[in-house]
């Protein structure tokens, strides 16, 4: 979603319209790599661009790496290095987020972009890594688009906490095969009958090819970084406005 429907809270020319001429003949997933707003958060916010959309359709890395920690042990520790978009999903499915003095109850940190990022929330983290806590996180994004520019992304943060560690992160969103799959399963089709939108070669077009799905490249929000690598995608196009008439739906 961020640099193909909008950036920060405004959305891009005619992608509101877009989307809702495509949801008309075509099934939907809005993913998003960004874990600081729950998925009802991200359906307000997509309201108020005129799109509509339901829980089950938004899928954040927030959600998913909860939903990855809760399938794998139920009822879990977690320690959030994030916002409320993996503490309140982790809540909804029934994990218990632990207070950060309380690193050394763990079973897992969950680990994304966090706004209010600290020195002592960094070595919390780490030391209930260090303890045997499983890492995991949101997804690697270095950076992220935002109206003043491009921001550090979780990936930056998540840098930092494995470097105190030695450890590697699992990591559950775009371009995981997690997530891929997740979208696929949300949507009920096969990968051969799925297009991947989206701005950057690293996490959407490599998401698509994670699960031998097509995808399309827009040159909006982080585009200008992979304009030397537009071959790995299928098509390119100027913005998701163009997409309707691209695939004869108007």
């Amino acid at each position: 979603m961020d640099g193909t429907i909008y950036i920060g809270s405004k959305p891009l020319p005619g992608a509101p319209e877009a989307v809702n001429k495509l949801r008309k003949k075509l099934k939907l997933v809005f993913m998003t790599n960004n874990s600081t707003m729950t998925r009802t958060q991200y359906i307000e916010k997509l309201s108020r661009m005129g799109i509509h959309a339901s829980v089950s359709e938004i899928l954040t890395s927030g959600y998913l790496a909860s939903k990855y920690v809760a399938t794998e042990h139920p009822r879990a520790n977690v320690l959030v290095v994030g916002e409320e978009g993996i503490s309140g999903e982790a809540l909804q499915l029934g994990l218990q987020v632990i207070e950060h003095s309380q690193w050394k109850l763990a079973d897992y940190v969950i680990a994304g972009l966090d706004r209010q990022f600290t020195y002592q929330k960094a070595a919390d983290a780490s030391q209930a890594i260090r303890n045997g806590a499983k890492f995991i996180a949101t997804n690697l994004d270095n950076i992220y688009p935002t109206e003043e520019g491009f921001m550090p992304g979780a990936g930056s943060i998540i840098a930092m906490l494995s470097a105190a560690t030695g450890v590697t992160p699992v990591s559950v969103g775009k371009p995981s095969v997690i997530s891929s799959r997740m979208a696929l399963e949300t949507l009920g089709l096969q990968a051969s009958e799925v297009v991947f939108v989206g701005d950057r070669v690293d996490t959407d077009v490599a998401a698509a090819r994670a699960v031998g799905a097509r995808c399309i490249l827009v040159k909006t929000g982080a585009f200008e970084l992979f304009k030397d690598k537009t071959s790995m995608a299928d098509m390119v196009v100027d913005s998701l406005a163009e997409l309707p008439s691209l695939l004869t739906l108007e």
